[in-house]
């Protein structure tokens, strides 16, 4: 998945606000390439939040070669000085078959073997592309360091043939449920026309579905905070079946459809 303008903007406001773990080893499930990242606006950013004078130079005099460049990988370099900028990872992994040479080239269908676990694991629109894709969030919780972050970037609406799955918010309230999770943030974006809408609550789904209000082309950004507590991964009962969900929403998922 390619980082997108509207996925920077996310990720930016998370940083402003405190809530990114920094200096901590990132894993990457399906390794990020820039798709509308904006050089200046990364420079300015360089400029605003790197505060070491050495490291700051360093990360623009990049930026600058890679911006003048065409090479094969240049667009995974954008992305890993954009992971520089924000979360400054004291190391990055990247699961993909399609990624620079250092990537891992393992089948997330089965379960990996890494040397290590992780303060943060992002799923940049991979996760859909997996058959066996409960393994993905298994293989995601295991590799997550108790506490730590999981981003997911997911199609959400629209995204015809583009993966084997498009993914509901319910899927990551349940997950998240069962797996003693703090849902941070749930987002969904526009890529075309750069807009973003927040879900704040569960039940305010249904009334942006009433009021027509999710774009027909659409990703769901997903921040989730693992438990501090070690605990294995649990396989969720969706809400509604165990009569979990609201009234609303138990009403919405009768009438809408």
């Amino acid at each position: 998945m390619a980082i997108s303008a509207t996925h920077y903007h996310l990720i930016r406001d998370l940083f402003e606000h405190g809530l990114l773990p920094r200096g901590q080893a990132l894993l990457e499930i399906g390794e990020a390439n820039s798709y509308d990242i904006d050089p200046a606006t990364l420079t300015e950013d360089i400029n605003r939040f790197v505060g070491d004078a050495a490291t700051r130079a360093w990360l623009v005099s990049r930026l600058q070669a890679v911006a003048a460049g065409q090479g094969e990988f240049d667009k995974f370099e954008i992305a890993k000085i954009f992971y520089e900028v924000f979360f400054a990872p004291s190391e990055r992994q990247a699961i993909d078959f399609e990624g620079t040479p250092s990537a891992h080239r393992l089948d997330l269908n089965e379960p990996v073997s890494l040397e290590r676990r992780f303060g943060i694991v992002i799923n940049h629109g991979t996760a859909e592309h997996v058959f066996n894709i409960a393994q993905v969030f298994r293989t995601m919780h295991e590799y997550t360091l108790p506490g730590g972050m999981m981003i997911h970037e997911s199609p959400f609406t629209g995204w015809i043939e583009h993966g084997f799955y498009n993914l509901q918010p319910t899927l990551f309230y349940d997950l998240a449920h069962f797996n003693e999770y703090l849902v941070l943030g749930m987002f969904v974006q526009d890529l075309t026309n750069r807009t973003i809408l927040q879900i704040r609550e569960r039940d305010e789904i249904y009334e942006y579905i009433k009021a027509r209000q999710f774009p027909e082309n659409s990703m769901l950004f997903t921040v989730l905070v693992k438990s501090p507590h070690e605990r294995p991964f649990q396989i969720p009962i969706q809400g509604y079946y165990r009569q979990s969900l609201s009234p609303i929403g138990m009403d919405a998922w009768q009438n809408l459809r």
